[in-house]
């Protein structure tokens, strides 16, 4: 059955994807012009609540940039990356980008992954025209782009409420309190859970409410959470905090149902609380494990497909890189409004199914419409920059084991 697999943040990961390390960019080989490189900012969360996830984007865009150099670049121009650690903080992402965008002229940023970092620094990037791509999941971030040039490879929050609140409802929950992280990602989430609990039948039954990370302790959220001892309760957060309130919620003696977001129960959870995560729902967007795209780019990271899904942001950044290379290379410049509408192009069809740049970019050379298609997803976009849709995986934990009990498709 499908899993959730991400890679530990190890030391080797620290020394090869540290501040210094990051903030290097790759050099340019011998036999390009330095006028002509194409300058890229990679911002992603390898420390922080993002840690799970933002060393396997930032692999996915260093390891195409260097792939793709390797064979010539884009229309005969150097790729330089230049990667940083947002952190998982707005304000030390905002920091980073301008460093970007000011002093390493970068035309485009790929990476950011919490919603409050892509909404902290979209500004910037909006006033700069510089292209933004991310994996989040916000109900403002479409709004906050003002000139076509964000793209989203995420679902939207509500596709992500109305999921989890289906699964619910089918497994006969519909009473449910509910509390979440405080921040840009689970506010409308909770929203769209509950509104779609009602219309499945079902109710939340306390006055839904926000908590603030990182705490000494979550004892009073969580005596507030279970107040009345609903049957069930969901709690949208990100690993590191949950698994602080699920210690609260277990040391409580609560037997209720706990739901939560895949973000929530990594192998990090599961190796911290033990057996006792045992019974927890949870949900996630997902790849399309088992499709040839998403098997070919586990290979190109170094993994064997195993019917789990592994790397999900990964596969995300991966896409990210790929579409904006080929993007450049169907403009056949760097003027960052052609190269969006290059990217509608080769991403929606119609067009010749391609699944790498360098398949899109020789049949872009030969005048073919090209129409990618991607490893986290069909890659199709919304007019406004958010995917068409996403496969969402839902989850019940038993023995320490995330076992599939649905997949559906839902649309932004």
């Amino acid at each position: 059955m499908p899993s959730l697999k991400t890679p530990r943040f190890t030391r080797r990961h620290a020394l090869v994807l540290g501040a210094g390390a990051l903030a290097a960019p790759w050099i340019a080989r011998p036999g390009f012009a330095q006028g002509d490189a194409i300058r890229i900012g990679s911002l992603t969360p390898n420390t922080g609540g993002g840690s799970p996830f933002g060393p396997e984007i930032a692999e996915a865009h260093r390891l195409v940039v260097e792939l793709v150099n390797s064979q010539g670049g884009v229309n005969g121009r150097e790729i330089i990356l230049t990667q940083e650690n947002s952190e998982t903080n707005p304000e030390v992402a905002v920091r980073a980008a301008r460093k970007l965008i000011d002093a390493d002229r970068v035309m485009a940023i790929l990476g950011t992954w919490s919603s409050s970092v892509t909404l902290g620094v979209m500004p910037l990037c909006q006033e700069a025209n510089v292209i933004q791509m991310c994996t989040s999941s916000s109900e403002s971030i479409p709004a906050g782009d003002k000139k076509g040039l964000l793209f989203d490879f995420q679902a939207l929050n509500p596709a992500w409420g109305k999921a989890i609140a289906r699964l619910a409802v089918a497994r006969g929950f519909k009473e449910i309190a509910v509390m979440g992280i405080n921040n840009d990602f689970t506010t409308s989430m909770i929203g769209t859970f509950q509104q779609s609990l009602e219309e499945g039948g079902g109710k939340v039954v306390n006055e839904p409410f926000l908590y603030n990370p990182n705490q000494p302790s979550y004892r009073a959220e969580v005596e507030r959470l279970i107040a009345g001892n609903p049957p069930a309760v969901f709690i949208p957060s990100y690993v590191t905090d949950f698994t602080a309130v699920y210690r609260e919620i277990f040391r409580s003696g609560y037997e209720g149902q706990v739901i939560t977001i895949s973000l929530s129960t990594g192998p990090q959870f599961k190796e911290a609380v033990g057996e006792a995560a045992n019974g927890i729902l949870h949900g996630f967007p997902v790849p399309p494990v088992g499709k040839d795209t998403f098997d070919a780019y586990l290979r190109f990271v170094g993994l064997e497909p195993n019917g789990q899904v592994q790397r999900p942001f990964g596969s995300a950044g991966y896409d990210q890189i790929n579409t904006l290379l080929l993007g450049i290379a169907k403009a056949g410049n760097l003027d960052p409004f052609e190269v969006a509408k290059a990217i509608f192009a080769i991403s929606n069809a119609p067009g010749e199914r391609v699944t790498t740049y360098a398949e899109g970019a020789e049949k872009i050379a030969a005048g073919a419409e090209v129409n990618y298609d991607g490893a986290s997803s069909s890659v199709d976009f919304l007019p406004n920059g958010m995917l068409a849709s996403r496969d969402f995986e839902l989850y019940e934990i038993r023995d320490g084991k995330d076992v599939s009990l649905e997949r559906i498709t839902s649309a932004s």
